[in-house]
């Protein structure tokens, strides 16, 4: 019987933050360099486009992904809180979908002998209103005021402002489905999870 550790390579074009999370995940897989020299391949992007599901690999499309070092829109939104350009806007239901990075190490563990593309999102589609509110908690508390519509208009950057009166929501349910996948909603994680030492 084969006892060698699976060889894994894991390509993360655009969210590099993931592969620690990753890597705690699967501590008994050897992650290699090339696809050659892996037993499995795996790609995790948060730009569909550069999900690259190889024969036999796995592609997973997570739209939005919080984590230490994360990037894109969640990263944009942490960014505008901390630096007070932020602002509720009045009547904003706007929602978007996200994924922890514990999450997506998860799933990557659920998936690993699978092959095919999947998309990846907490299934709970948070308002920006929601998610905004949960990443303040992580700096500080620092309070989002409320403006009506046209206020925020004029005082958020246009980039911004649109940012987070746009829906961005991708349907993860048919990886959940499949593997039983059963993420944290991100809102409770950041809200409810006891930051130590041992956390990414």
């Amino acid at each position: 019987m084969n006892t060698d550790p699976l060889k894994i390579f894991v390509n993360t074009p655009d969210c590099n933050f993931v592969m620690p999370y990753i890597r705690r995940r699967l501590p008994e897989a050897v992650f290699v360099d090339s696809p050659r020299e892996a037993d499995r391949c795996v790609t995790v992007a948060q730009d569909r486009s550069a999900v690259d599901c190889r024969p036999g690999g796995l592609g997973l499309h997570c739209p939005a992904i919080v984590g230490t070092g994360m990037n894109g829109k969640p990263w944009t939104l942490a960014c505008a809180i901390a630096g007070g350009r932020l602002y509720h806007v009045a009547g904003n239901e706007a929602r978007m979908s996200v994924i922890h990075a514990t999450d997506v190490a998860e799933a990557v563990a659920l998936a690993l002998d699978d092959s095919g593309s999947y998309t990846l999102t907490d299934l709970a589609n948070p308002t920006v209103t929601q998610l905004s509110e949960a990443l303040s908690r992580r700096i500080d508390n620092r309070r989002i005021y409320t403006l009506k519509p046209f206020w925020a208009k004029m005082l958020m950057p246009r980039s911004l402002y649109t940012a987070v009166t746009t829906d961005a929501v991708s349907d993860g349910s048919e990886f959940a489905e499949k593997f039983n996948f059963k993420p944290s909603p991100v809102t409770t994680y950041l809200t409810t999870h006891v930051y130590d030492d041992e956390s990414l």
